[in-house]
């Protein structure tokens, strides 16, 4: 008795102390509030008390032994963990390992820009020490560091740019979808030029507000219209609203949907033992902002049974109608029967338009898809470069704001009970201004405007991408409206690169962001453009980090779909784990070096490797951006460069080979795109090598690593004697897997167990 209660006191003392971190640590909240869970468990088990964990976020669901997560009441549903923009600073990619070639065409890269950007390079060095500016370190890359920086502007107009050091750009980032008419169009510089000379005091009402707000009204067809300063601060308005006039709290978004910055709408679905669960994305955002939040799949038809589930809770389904990550995600078809239901539910609709509105059609993306929402955000556009947000609806909600409408000299009154939402620079007599422009250009152009701009998008996106599909060039141009998104693929590594060429013909864009033509642009421009994006990626080709056009396209011909199978839990723990920072990923690295004496034959080692990859399939995994599921590859390839460090003194030889083997330790893997195991061969001098494998604990183990060696060796021997490597095929571990979800119900999983081990002399990776 005495030890059990001292066991008891050390139990709870642990669990408070566990309970204070996750109180005030953002970063790893969710993973502490994992272990709270468990321990909370055990003493329940301890004590006798009921079981009562502390909740994760919200909508858990199960996962049935199909793989398939389910909701509350057993229907498909999933959540996957994109979203939007941000990501955690990835230093990525050491020096150390690349080729010969890679190194010599990024270091020539290197010199090049920055002789010709030094300006905006010194510019950013001088002040990063007072100004913590995120733009700064966007596209971090360890090896390339010298080219992250933002490129110093002093003039725009037009689709051009001009930096400090006098260079010209093209300008595909336009404000970052703010520019549909150019920077600074004629007609918006003279409407803010006339109001500066005027009376544009903070306090009083400007004479704008109202002519403004009947103009949005009359494009889009909503009741009522409020100011704001940002687009976030439009979509925590419309939020604020629905919840006050429905009384509910909890709100459903869309996986890879972007809302602003606010916390609440910085959260992303995980998979959990239970399903999945929602929780922050970034650290420094509370575990209970996501508390009131379902993110669920956008376009899937079992989201909308979760919403019929969830209706008597729910205060509103935000929703970005065309994702800015996912521009080719456009489904019509659910939208109209989101539309439906929630008007069936009353459930307010909320369509966040701070892209899409007034880019795609004069009235939006709800002229588009050809429905009507309750309330509707509105931004960047619309003002023509001057910083606004506007929240539009129907009057039922828009009252909420104001009480709703009365009128002098009767008994009348604002009837609507009201919430706060105020700002000292709401209603900005500039950004009225340049909004009433903005407004009056479009309605007398009408939709003609955005049809031009939206042809040459088309034709922009279509010749490139028919250009990179013959080269055999993994990149693909995404588009929608006026709006693209550029997507290296296959190179994952190296994908941050080719924006780096762009820039360096004089492209101004942004990595991981979408960009926009606008009506600045002209047919010149556009073909110019299409050059450019085409010498940039023979450029990067050049450089060795694209695979030869051939050997890509022969790949692409032959490959076979890709098998997918669920996570056991135990890669679900080590993928949720992976998902705090890089530098968490990389505790997973799990690093060999193989001591080899006497001449090495290169290709019958990189061929021996190919032939290991080839007969596990375990290597040849890759997983969803939800880890919800691991694709088994039919066929997975992995560079083995060879670092020639004979012609290095001694003492060289072993600071290098420490860099080699710590910058194994530090690169992450990329786990959604694969391979995980890569390999590379050092050569101290003519009968002395290295060869370093490293691997993901997430698909490999102590036990596994001895078991490559084992099959590499004999693969090798084999290889550098001339002869074919004759190992046995191995057991499937993709019915291993699906053996092992199943098993937490299904009684012959033992036997299936058992025959994997069999398959293996020593036993088999537990």
């Amino acid at each position: 008795p005495a030890a059990g209660a001292g066991a008891l006191d050390a139990l709870r003392r642990q669990l408070s102390e566990v309970q204070a971190m996750a109180a005030g640590n953002g970063s790893l909240e969710w993973l502490i509030r994992g272990q709270l869970e468990i321990m909370a468990q055990q003493l329940a088990a301890l004590t006798g008390a009921p079981t009562a964990a502390p909740a994760i976020g919200a909508a858990a669901s199960s996962l049935d032994s199909a793989g398939t997560r389910k909701d509350g009441a057993g229907r498909a549903i999933t959540a996957t963990a994109t979203l939007g923009p941000w990501r955690p600073i990835d230093k990525g990619v050491h020096q150390g390992g690349l080729t010969e070639q890679q190194e010599r065409h990024l270091r020539e890269l290197i010199e090049r820009f920055t002789a010709r950007t030094g300006g905006s390079k010194r510019l950013t060095q001088q002040h990063r020490g007072h100004l913590a500016d995120p733009r700064t370190a966007a596209g971090f890359r360890q090896a390339w560091k010298d080219l992250v920086y933002p490129i110093v502007c002093t003039r725009a107009k037009g689709c051009r740019l001009w930096d400090v050091d006098g260079n010209e750009w093209i300008d595909i980032t336009m404000g970052f979808g703010v520019s549909l008419f150019g920077h600074a169009p004629d007609f918006v510089t003279e409407a803010i030029r006339a109001e500066l000379d005027g009376n544009w005091a903070i306090g009083p009402q400007t004479t704008l507000a109202g002519e403004v707000a009947e103009l949005v009204s009359e494009l889009t067809g909503m009741d009522r219209v409020a100011f704001c300063n940002t687009g976030s601060e439009a979509v925590l308005a419309a939020i604020r609203t629905a919840r006050t006039v429905t009384g509910r709290n909890l709100i459903a978004v869309f996986a890879g949907d972007y809302h602003g910055v606010f916390d609440e709408v910085l959260v992303k679905g995980v998979p959990a033992d239970d399903g999945f669960r929602v929780v922050p994305v970034a650290p420094g955002i509370p575990l209970s902002a996501s508390e009131n939040v379902l993110v669920l799949d956008y376009g899937n038809d079992a989201s909308l049974e979760v919403i019929r589930e969830h209706a008597d809770e729910l205060a509103a389904v935000v929703v970005e109608p065309v994702q800015s990550r996912r521009p080719t995600l456009r489904p019509k078809e659910f939208v109209r029967k989101l539309r439906i239901l929630t008007a069936e539910l009353d459930v307010p609709l909320v369509f966040d338009e701070i892209i899409t509105g007034f880019r795609v059609h004069p009235g939006g993306a709800q002229a588009w898809y050809g429905i009507e929402a309750d309330i509707v955000t509105y931004g960047k556009v619309i003002a023509g470069g001057m910083p606004i947000g506007i929240v539009a609806g129907k009057a039922r909600f828009l009252d909420a704001l104001d009480g709703g409408y009365w009128q002098y000299g009767d008994g009348s009154v604002p009837e609507v009970g009201v919430t706060w939402f105020a700002g000292t620079f709401v209603r900005h007599p500039l950004a009225l201004a340049a909004t009433k422009a903005c407004l009056l250009h479009l309605k007398s152009r009408g939709p003609a405007l955005q049809e031009g701009v939206n042809r040459q998008a088309e034709r922009f996106a279509g010749t490139l991408n028919s250009h990179f599909e013959a080269e055999g060039l993994p990149i693909r141009i995404e588009q929608f409206s006026s709006m693209f998104l550029i997507v290296v693929g296959g190179v994952a590594e190296y994908a941050s690169l080719y924006f780096h060429y762009l820039r360096d013909q004089g492209v101004h864009c942004h990595e991981g962001r979408p960009h926009f033509f606008t009506t600045a642009h002209t047919a010149r421009d556009v073909e110019e453009l299409i050059d450019r994006f085409e010498l940039a990626a023979d450029a990067m080709r050049a450089a060795g980090f694209f695979a030869d056009a051939d050997s890509v396209a022969q790949t692409a011909a032959q490959a076979v779909p890709a098998e997918r199978v669920p996570l056991t839990a135990g890669q679900q723990e080590i993928w949720l784990a992976c998902q705090v920072t890089p530098e968490a990923s990389c505790a997973f690295n799990i690093s060999t070096v193989v001591e080899l004496e006497g001449p090495i034959d290169v290709a019958a080692m990189r061929g021996a490797i190919a032939d290991v990859v080839a007969r596990h399939e375990a290597l040849r995994a890759r997983f969803s951006a939800d880890g919800a599921w691991q694709q088994i590859d039919s066929d997975a390839s992995i560079d083995v460069p060879v670092h020639d460090l004979s012609g290095e003194a001694d003492e060289e030889k072993a600071v290098h080979l420490e860099h080699l083997l710590e910058a194994e330790a530090t690169t992450p893997f990329d786990l959604e795109h694969g391979p995980v195991i890569r390999a590379s061969v050092v050569r101290l001098d003519t009968a002395t090598h290295r060869v370093l494998v490293t691997a993901h604990h997430i698909a490999c183990d102590g036990w596994s690593m001895g078991i490559l060696h084992r099959d590499l060796g004999s693969c090798y021997r084999a290889r550098a004697e001339g002869a074919t490597p004759a190992l046995p095929e191995p057991p499937s571990f993709a019915e291993f897997v699906r053996g092992a979800v199943a098993g937490r119900e299904a009684p012959d999983y033992q036997e299936l167990r058992g025959y994997w081990l069999s398959q293996f002399e020593d036993g088999a990776p537990t």
